[in-house]
C-alpha cells in the first residue's frame, strides 16, 4: 500500500487599487508655509491575487491586519533621510486598501525635488522579528543591513502556526522615484501617475491536507522533513541582492509531537482523487479543500527562501510503516515571500506512488512590486 501525494502551489500576491483621494494641507508658521510631501501607502488587500491566471484568493483578517506602519524617505542619490514617519493608527489601512501619509520637508528638498527611495515597515518589531525598534534616526543603510527576520521568528527552529501579536511584518519600498509638485503639497511619482507603496508579507505560508479512503487501514502520519538546505536562518526586510544567506544545515521536522495527536489516524473520505487540484480557480479549490473532512496541518508561517523546497513524509498503513514520499515545488524561488502552497497527500489504495506538481506562470503585476529580493 502506497500514499499518493499531490502538490498544490498557490502563490499570493497583492491586489493593489489606485485610490483616488486628493490631499493638500499646509500650516502658517510665522507667515512662512511648511511644505509637505505626499506619500500613498496600499495595504494588502482583500481578496489577493495570486502570479498564476487561476484567480484571487482569500485572506484571513489576521494576515492582512497591519497594527503599526513606519515610513522613511531618503534622497536616493545621497541616501539623506527626507523625512520619517510613524503612527499606529492604522484604521484606514485595515478598513480600505490604502491611505495617505504627508511629511514635512525642508525648503532645500521642495526647492530642488531630488528622486527619492522610500521605505515602509509594518508590523515589524523585536516580538515577531526579532530586531530593534526601528526610529527617525534609523539610517538608509542601517535599514537595509538590520532589518531582518531572525533565526527564532518564523522559522524551521520555533514553528509559526498562529499569527503573532505584533502580525505578520511587511514591507514596501519604492527606489528612485520623481518627486513633483510646488511646494506647499508635493507628492512622488509623474505629472500622470501618482506613485504608490504597496506592502507585501515579508513571510509565505505552507500547509499540508491529508486524505484517507473509506473502509481503508488507517493511515498514520509519522512525520514531515523538510531537507536541509532549504531554508535561511535569516531574510532581509528590505529586499536586496548581493547578500550570502545561510541555510539549514539539518532536516527540520515540521509536525511536533503535540500536533501529531491532533491529526492520527488521517481522516477517511469517499473518494480522495476528488481534491486533486484540476485547473479550477483558486478560491474555488480553497474553498472546496477547506469544507472537506480532510486532515489538515498548518498553515506554517515561514520566512522566504529561493530553494526549491523539498521534504519527505513518512507514514504507516494499518500499523506497518512505508517507504516515506517526497514533496518538492516546481521549481527554486516558489516560495518567496507572500505565496501559499498546499501540499496534499492521499491514499487511495494500489500499490503505486505518483507525484504530481502545478506549474506556476511568472508573476504578472505591475513592476511597481521590483524584481530584487534577497538572492
Amino acid at each position: 500500500m502506497r500514499l499518493r501525494i499531490h502538490i498544490s502551489g498557490l502563490l499570493l500576491a497583492i491586489s493593489c487599487w489606485l485610490l483616488a483621494v486628493g490631499c493638500s494641507s499646509s500650516d502658517e508658521t510665522g507667515g512662512k508655509q511648511t511644505t509637505v510631501l505626499t506619500v500613498y501607502v496600499y495595504s494588502p488587500a482583500r481578496p489577493m491575487l495570486i502570479r498564476s491566471s487561476v484567480g484571487p484568493v482569500d485572506a484571513s483578517a489576521a494576515e492582512t491586519e497591519i497594527n503599526k506602519i513606519q515610513i522613511w524617505i531618503f534622497e536616493s542619490s545621497s541616501g539623506r533621510k527626507v523625512g520619517y514617519l510613524y503612527s499606529d493608527e492604522t484604521s484606514l489601512l485595515n478598513t480600505s486598501e490604502g491611505a495617505t501619509y504627508q511629511m514635512i520637508v525642508d525648503d532645500d528638498f521642495a526647492q530642488h525635488k531630488p528622486d527619492v527611495d522610500v521605505y515602509v515597515l509594518a508590523n515589524v518589531g523585536p516580538g515577531n522579528c526579532g530586531v530593534s525598534s526601528f526610529n527617525e534616526s534609523s539610517t538608509r543603510d542601517a535599514l537595509r543591513d538590520n532589518a531582518k527576520i531572525t533565526e527564532a521568528h518564523f522559522g524551521l527552529s520555533t514553528l509559526m502556526t498562529e499569527i503573532p501579536t505584533e502580525g505578520i511584518p511587511m514591507v514596501g519600498v519604492l527606489r528612485n522615484q520623481p518627486v513633483i509638485g510646488d511646494a506647499p503639497v508635493l507628492r512622488i511619482g509623474t505629472q500622470t501617475s501618482m506613485a504608490n507603496v504597496r506592502l507585501e508579507r515579508a513571510v509565505s505560508k505552507m500547509r499540508f491536507v491529508f486524505a484517507n479512503t473509506e473502509g481503508d487501514d488507517d493511515l498514520v502520519i509519522k512525520n514531515i522533513t523538510l531537507n536541509a538546505g532549504m531554508m535561511p536562518t535569516e531574510e532581509y526586510l528590505i529586499p536586496q541582492q548581493g547578500k550570502t544567506l545561510t541555510y539549514n544545515t539539518a532536516a527540520a521536522s515540521l509536525l511536533p509531537n503535540e500536533i501529531k495527536a491532533l491529526i492520527n489516524p488521517v481522516n477517511q473520505v469517499a473518494n480522495p482523487t476528488i481534491y486533486i487540484y484540476d485547473g479550477q480557480k483558486a478560491q474555488e479549490y480553497e474553498t472546496k479543500i477547506n469544507n472537506a473532512n480532510l486532515t489538515t496541518v498548518g498553515p506554517y508561517y515561514l520566512r522566504e527562501s529561493d530553494k526549491q523546497l523539498a521534504g519527505t513524509i513518512s507514514y504507516s498503513i494499518g500499523g506497518v510503516a512505508q517507504e516515506p514520499v517526497t514533496f518538492q515545488m516546481q521549481q527554486a524561488g516558489d516560495f518567496k515571500r507572500n505565496r501559499t502552497w498546499i501540499v496534499y497527500a492521499y491514499h487511495a489504495g494500489g500499490g503505486f506512488l505518483q507525484t504530481n506538481t502545478l506549474y506556476v506562470k511568472d508573476w504578472t503585476t505591475k513592476t511597481e512590486d521590483h524584481e530584487v529580493y534577497n538572492w
